[in-house]
Parts: structure tokens; sequence; C-alpha cells
């Protein structure tokens, strides 16, 4: 009987015998609370993880066919996990060459448009950040945020102007005066305004700030060249099918 396995063996193709499956076990995923992104919804008295980066990555799991487990975690904490290889992947992050050292970056899935937030009666003239700070316009930025170096320098020049907190208090803090505008995600900034109650009183201004894409990170402790290669072919099948609309579709603001 022994003999008789092993001359089946050795008949089946070589690389039947040595082909793995992509993904041995689930993939540890990472987020935090941050919609339209990733976010928690209540769905028939219990929990539901919805997002528009998990729904762009579920999809993508599935034509690779692999399974995913979703870990919370505060940002920082998810990129030092991803780090350790305690995460495998990280979702809507801006590519950092820091960050390279330990991680592999996907292809771009999402443009990442940031835009200047306003009081809806508030002056619209300027055409640039630069023109708009350089008239003296307070501005509020979110703490530990990544704009680019462009940006960085803009508000580096203009740092007596400009104040760095969370997104929620820069609301409350354009709703009370205390600045002239923020920059907030053209995306998550909609849904943020809306739970807070201001989306009737906050507008984006016309100027175009800044763009820059986003990506999926990927350990490199625990996720070789090969499976980026794959990811990156399902991430593009993803792209060019219906389902990249009807996800964009679900998540933009209702105008």
């Amino acid at each position: 009987m022994r003999l008789l396995v092993l001359c089946l063996l050795c008949c089946l193709p070589l690389h039947s015998l040595l082909a793995q499956p992509l993904c041995t076990s689930p993939l540890r995923v990472g987020f935090d609370d941050w919609p339209p992104y990733h976010y928690y919804q209540q769905e028939n008295g219990h929990r539901e993880l919805r997002g528009f980066a998990v729904d762009y990555l579920n999809a993508v799991s599935a034509r690779l066919g692999c399974r995913l487990v979703y870990l919370e975690r505060p940002w920082k904490r998810g990129l030092h996990d991803l780090e350790q290889g305690r995460l495998d992947i990280a979702m809507e992050a801006y590519f950092v060459e820091d960050r390279a050292r330990y991680a592999w970056f996907s292809n771009a899935y999402n443009p990442g448009r940031t835009a200047l937030w306003v009081r809806k009666s508030g002056d619209k003239g300027e055409q640039d950040l630069a023109s708009w700070l350089a008239r003296g316009n307070r501005l509020g930025v979110t703490r530990d945020y990544n704009y680019g170096p462009e940006i960085a320098r803009l508000l580096q020049r203009y740092r007596a102007q400009v104040s760095e907190v969370n997104d929620v208090q820069n609301y409350r803090k354009l709703q009370l005066g205390r600045i002239d505008g923020f920059l907030g995600d053209i995306l998550a900034t909609p849904w943020g305004l809306k739970r807070e109650g201001l989306a009737e009183e906050v507008v984006p201004h016309i100027m175009g700030v800044y763009e820059t894409p986003t990506f999926f990170m990927l350990s490199k402790k625990t996720l070789s060249g090969e499976f980026v290669q794959r990811f990156n072919q399902a991430l593009e099948a993803v792209g060019k099918s219906e389902e990249h609309a009807l996800i964009w579709r679900r998540y933009l603001p209702a105008r």
C-alpha cells in the first residue's frame, strides 16, 4: 500500500507537489475607528465592521482565497505590531520612507484627497493654501497626520498660525471661531461633521490642497514579495471591476 502511494505521488506534476496555499492561516488586519474607511456599524443588534478600505480589502482577499481577521488597534500601535509581525496588513496608509523598512506597500487604491474646510459663511476667495495663510488665516491640522513634504514646509513657515489637535477639536474650534479653517480628508471629514451635527455649517473650500494616494501596508516579517505581487494583481482586478465603482458610491458623501 505504501509503495502504491509513493508511485501515485511520482506520477503527479512537480508543481502540484510544490504548490502551497497562498494563505495558510487568516491574515491579521489592524484598524482603528476612522469612518468611512474602517468603523463599526450597528446591524440587527450587533456591531458589523464597515468601511471603504474594509470593503476594498475584502474584495481583494476574496480573489486571493484568503481569510481575514480584523484586530482593533490605535494607529501607532498598529504600525508597531506590523513591524513586529503581530499584524500582517494595515489599511489607508501614506507612503513614508521609514515605514518601508518593515512593510511592503501595495499599489495605490485611493487618490487620498485633502481639502481645506471652512465655515459656510466664510471667505472662499483665495486659490491656494499659501495665499490663504499669507492673509493671516488660522489653520487647524490633525495631530500625527502626514500631509506630505510640500504642505509640511508650508505649515512650518506659518507655524504661529497653525494649531495641531484631533479632528473633533478642529470642528469645534472652527465653529467657535478660534480657527478659520482646517485640513481634512475629502471622504472622512463629511462623516465626522455629520456625527458631530455640523454638516450644514462647514464646507470644503474650492481650492485644491493636497492629493497623495493611500496604500495597504503588508508586513515584511510575515509576507513575501511573491505574496505582494499576487496581492497587487488582485487589487488591480478589483480596480477594473464594477465592484470598485460600487464601493466608491457606497461611501461618497451625499450632495
